[in-house]
């Protein structure tokens, strides 16, 4: 349950949108940890998907002239959607679109993410992508920030929930689940693969609140990409492939 506090910031935003988009607005949601069980006050952005009949530039316009304030109250930038990106991109955002399905609550208009249907062979694709191409950006980034803690510590929090999205989706594919609080994925994962992710239990907790930093951050950030490359590992040999549905081969 949200606190008192959160929950007007989004009945303020909710009526700014619906004053905003007037008759256009098919759907205001609110989704991610603010419509779960993740959501830290202070710590975590309110993320909205704006749908509409037809985005056009006036939309734009009106939204650029709300986000500043919609930001100081820790409203991140919402997506603006319309029916046609909808019904034509499912198949290049499965990840986006699933876990807005799975976590989300209607603040006004239609239920449009109830009934939307993923195909798993586009969770498949992306997840990997995904994974392997965080792995390539985090290589380059430590080599970046590597000497500024702060942003270096940013940028492990900041990722972790990716891998975190990659582990729900795998969990999808293999078990038809549907699990939305991070621990419950990173639990349910170690134990199908019996296996442990003990630096990602530790940034979640840090990211959730329930832990401190503890160990030097180099080291930490060390033991992390270790843990990334064996989830890959993982991910590339258990995955199916398309219109399979056991584990794919390894043929190399």
């Amino acid at each position: 349950m949200l606190d008192p506090k959160t929950e007007k910031t989004i009945a303020q935003v909710a009526d700014e949108a619906r004053s905003m988009f007037g008759k256009d607005l098919v759907s205001f949601v609110l989704y991610g940890s603010a419509a779960g069980e993740d959501f830290v006050p202070g710590r975590s952005d309110l993320n909205f998907a704006i749908v509409l009949e037809r985005v056009a530039f006036s939309h734009l316009k009106a939204l650029h002239r709300y986000l500043p304030a919609w930001h100081k109250v820790g409203v991140a930038t919402p997506l603006l959607l319309d029916r046609r990106f909808l019904q034509r991109a499912r198949d290049v955002f499965p990840t986006e679109f699933q876990d807005i399905k799975a976590q989300h609550r209607v603040l006004y208009g239609e239920e449009v993410f109830a009934t939307m249907e993923v195909d798993r062979r586009h969770l498949r694709y992306q997840s990997e992508h995904e994974a392997r191409g965080k792995l390539l950006r985090l290589r380059a980034l430590y080599a970046e920030v590597g000497a500024d803690r702060k942003r270096l510590a940013a940028l492990l929090l900041d990722s972790v929930k990716t891998f975190v999205v990659i582990m729900r989706n795998f969990i999808r594919l293999r078990t038809r689940q549907d699990h939305a609080r991070y621990l419950e994925v990173l639990d349910q994962f170690e134990q199908h693969f019996a296996v442990s992710f003990p630096t990602m239990r530790h940034l979640l907790g840090v990211k959730l609140g329930t832990d401190r930093w503890g160990d030097d951050i180099d080291d930490i950030f060390q033991s992390y990409l270790d843990e990334v490359e064996r989830l890959i590992d993982l991910v590339d040999r258990a995955l199916p492939e398309p219109d399979a549905t056991g584990p794919r081969a390894d043929t190399r």
